[in-house]
């Protein structure tokens, strides 16, 4: 008896948790880190606000964990259409379709995963997360210079490129002031993929550039 009751509490808090960390994510996603606020968590998750610190030490802590699950859930869906079995160029293409576009989609929470002002630690997270975009695009670059679909490139510098330039080229469209997306959906998403796309193409070709220039009369 006592050890079925063990396991009920256990699920409690279990539960109290992830209520708390959903609570949290709504928030995130309608008005941004800032607005996750201990009290306006508490009264969203239904529980009193001190309640809160039985599972987490602070606000920052409860945003990291928010920020990691929600990244996780995107790395996911972009690893598995790396992982693919459809050609190099296929796969960039749909990864970066799917970055960008899910980005559009969730606008308000992309931003704040993107582009919000936070903290040391959210910063922190942010630099992995685009670390670990990094390596999904680099992983399907080299698998197109091995089948030669692409031509030799650094393609580690190639990804954290684009893993850099992507998010700076959505802080604009997705920025809650702006109203850029509202016609303009589909021409961000395919720029930015033709942006990456030819970024690999001229990576392979400037070599070639340089030593025409330096044998050049």
């Amino acid at each position: 008896m006592a050890y079925r009751r063990t396991d009920q509490i256990t699920a409690r808090l279990a539960q109290n948790r992830r209520d708390i960390l959903n609570a949290a994510r709504e928030i995130v996603a309608k008005n941004g880190f800032g607005a996750a606020q201990m009290s306006e968590v508490a009264k969203r998750a239904g529980v009193a606000t001190g309640t809160l610190y039985r599972y987490f030490a602070s606000k920052e802590e409860i945003c990291r964990q928010v920020f990691r699950e929600v990244s996780a859930r995107e790395m996911n869906i972009l690893a598995g259409i790396a992982a693919g079995d459809a050609p190099a160029s296929e796969r960039l293409e749909k990864v970066l379709t799917s970055f960008a576009g899910r980005a559009i989609q969730g606008r308000r929470l992309a931003y704040a995963l993107l582009a919000e002002p936070v903290d040391q630690g959210l910063t922190e997270e942010r630099a992995r997360f685009r670390r670990t975009h990094a390596e999904i695009f680099a992983s399907i670059v080299e698998d197109g210079v091995t089948s030669g679909e692409f031509a030799p490139c650094d393609t580690r510098l190639i990804a954290a490129c684009m893993a850099g330039a992507i998010p700076t080229a959505l802080i604009g469209p997705l920025a809650p002031d702006s109203d850029d997306l509202d016609e303009n959906a589909d021409r961000i998403v395919n720029e930015i993929v033709n942006f990456c796309f030819s970024g690999i193409t001229r990576a392979a070709q400037r070599p070639a550039r340089q030593q025409d220039e330096r044998t050049a009369p």
